[in-house]
């Protein structure tokens, strides 16, 4: 799911989790990426576009405990586009920050 959650009432993200996991087939894993509300810069470009008027940020740690509590196993994630350009050796920078949390978003898997 990418920048789906944030659309999703808060009180209905442990059953978006809980039905994420029962569609995914044994063995398969869900993918979740979102803005990371720890930006600044994200912050304000959600702040400002119409679309996200509902939207409701959530940390990595906060996706990370819905999809473990909905049964998913190694639920672990990262920090994404630390860099303006993850193109040739600022890849490896945006890689290593990605325990940061800065990135301009994150992923979850489980």
């Amino acid at each position: 799911a990418i920048c789906v959650m944030h659309h999703v009432p808060p009180e209905n993200w442990k059953l978006f989790a809980a039905e994420l996991a029962r569609v995914t087939r044994p063995g398969g894993v869900v993918l979740i990426f979102e803005h990371n509300p720890y930006n600044p810069l994200t912050r304000r470009a959600v702040s400002n576009c119409p679309f996200d008027e509902d939207a409701v940020l959530l940390s990595k740690g906060q996706v990370m405990k819905h999809l473990h509590d909905a049964g998913l196993r190694d639920v672990d994630g990262r920090y994404i586009l630390n860099v303006p350009s993850i193109n040739g050796p600022l890849r490896r920078i945006d890689e290593a920050l990605g325990f940061v949390p800065f990135g301009a978003q994150y992923y979850v898997q489980g």
